[in-house]
């Protein structure tokens, strides 16, 4: 197995976490009801919440480091590092749409506002997101399967 298909393992597996998280929020945040008996509601959304951004930036990272590993396969950026000029590459030559790359861009800026510190309003605006940019991750990802 190359290095390529195993960042597509990789990045794969990490996107199961992922689902399953925001799979998760979505069900207890439509049924209300808080299932842990020491914990409140709240206390027991949030642990959830931030248990799926954790997930979320993991997935960002393996997500990019992919298609920075695609390109390189390609011969078509291999001296490039940040995670944004990897995904400008990826648009400039056709392994990404403008409208992916744009979406891309901004899951990263929203990944990296993540480690830089937390903010309840933060959180809670990025959850709401998360599942759209789960759902991008893996339509590109599946596109990009190593053959």
């Amino acid at each position: 197995m190359d290095k390529l298909e195993q960042k597509y393992q990789k990045i794969s597996q990490a996107l199961k976490t992922l689902e399953k998280a925001t799979t998760i929020v979505t069900i207890f945040v439509k049924e209300g009801k808080s299932y842990n008996p020491h914990m409140d509601y709240d206390e027991e959304y949030r642990s959830l919440r931030d248990s799926m951004i954790q997930r979320f930036e993991y997935c960002v990272d393996l997500f990019w480091k992919y298609i920075k590993k695609d390109l390189e396969k390609r011969q078509l950026a291999p001296e490039i590092k940040a995670p944004t000029e990897i995904i400008r590459k990826s648009y400039t030559v056709g392994i990404t749409t403008e409208t992916e790359a744009e979406k891309i861009l901004s899951m990263i800026k929203d990944r990296n506002m993540t480690s830089h510190m937390y903010v309840e309003e933060i959180a809670e605006i990025l959850a709401q997101k998360i599942p759209d940019y789960y759902q991008h991750m893996r339509t590109i990802i599946t596109r990009l399967q190593p053959s």
